[in-house]
């Protein structure tokens, strides 16, 4: 119920909007880190339930694809161990790297399910977009470009959206786990040991499927929808282990929490950050760099 409600509070338009929104998908986290499999796929359900039936079968049923099913199945691969006597704690927990590339591809499906289901259609989106915005122009005082001045920006964007969309609902995902896990462990629930986020490095075989589906997102049309939805969202996951690296790099030093405060304010305000950090993360998941250095920690992050 509280997913439904924090989801809800995004028809409100109010500043708190967009954030509530971010936030949906922790209630659901929490139950299943904290309470199990069981709770964490009941908690997705009864959510999209309720906003189906608050807000409409369409916007239930998208929640449910996009957000809550894929945050269940997130917390529900951090929770698997079998024991093992030589691990630590006497137990062997599912690889947090694995966790990541697996959630990644998963959004990326998401994003192009919820892409067939609403119809996507770029040519009339960017129609669409061009007459909001030379409605709005109108009301100003001053100059109104033309069509031809806006398409090439507007065509820009719109063409993004496959890779900004599966980016941003992957960036909600992991801060919903990360937050999730955190509450259950300082409640006591979580049965997974910690370790920090930025010790997790993507495996070798994510490089692969990134360059393979940047390069088809290249190509024009459905092709290059599904693999730009594909891209973006391994290009967020290369991006927080690029994030990693820095924080290791730092390690130790006096400066590290003030610098790493100004990395993150940068890339919340423009892209070109996380472009980078996305190839550093790469970079780092050729070199092994934290593979090797962090090779005996375990546990979530």
């Amino acid at each position: 119920m509280a997913a439904a409600l924090l989801f809800a509070g995004l028809v409100s338009g109010t500043a708190l909007a967009f954030p509530l929104f971010i936030l949906s998908p922790l209630p659901i986290a929490i139950a299943a880190l904290g309470f199990g499999t069981l709770s964490g796929a009941a908690a997705a359900a009864v959510a999209s339930a309720l906003i189906g039936f608050a807000i409409g079968h369409l916007a239930g049923g998208l929640y449910f694809i996009l957000f809550a099913a894929p945050v269940a199945w997130a917390a529900h691969l951090v929770g698997l161990s079998r024991p093992d006597d030589t691990a630590p704690g006497g137990r062997q927990w599912f690889p947090l790297d694995v966790v990541l590339m697996r959630v990644s591809l998963a959004v990326a499906a998401a994003v192009v399910v919820t892409g067939f289901l609403l119809g996507y259609d770029p040519e009339a989106l960017i129609t669409q977009t061009l007459g909001v915005l030379k409605s709005w122009l109108a009301q100003s005082e001053g100059m109104t470009p033309t069509d031809a001045e806006m398409e090439p920006l507007v065509r820009f964007n719109i063409g993004l959206m496959p890779f900004t969309s599966a980016s941003l609902t992957l960036g909600i995902l992991v801060l919903a786990t990360w937050l999730g896990a955190r509450i259950a462990k300082m409640s006591g629930l979580l049965t997974r040991e910690w370790t920090p986020l930025w010790t997790v490095v993507l495996p070798q075989p994510a490089a692969l499927f990134f360059g393979l589906a940047f390069v088809v997102s290249l190509l024009p049309g459905v092709p290059g929808q599904i693999a730009g939805a594909v891209a973006g969202a391994m290009g967020f996951a290369f991006a927080l282990t690029g994030f990693g690296l820095l924080h290791a790099v730092l390690l130790g030093k006096a400066a590290r929490p003030l610098l790493l405060f100004l990395v993150y304010a940068v890339s919340f305000i423009f892209l070109l950050p996380l472009g980078i950090m996305a190839v550093v993360g790469l970079a780092d998941t050729a070199l092994q760099f934290r593979a090797r250095r962090f090779a005996a920690r375990h546990g979530i992050s």
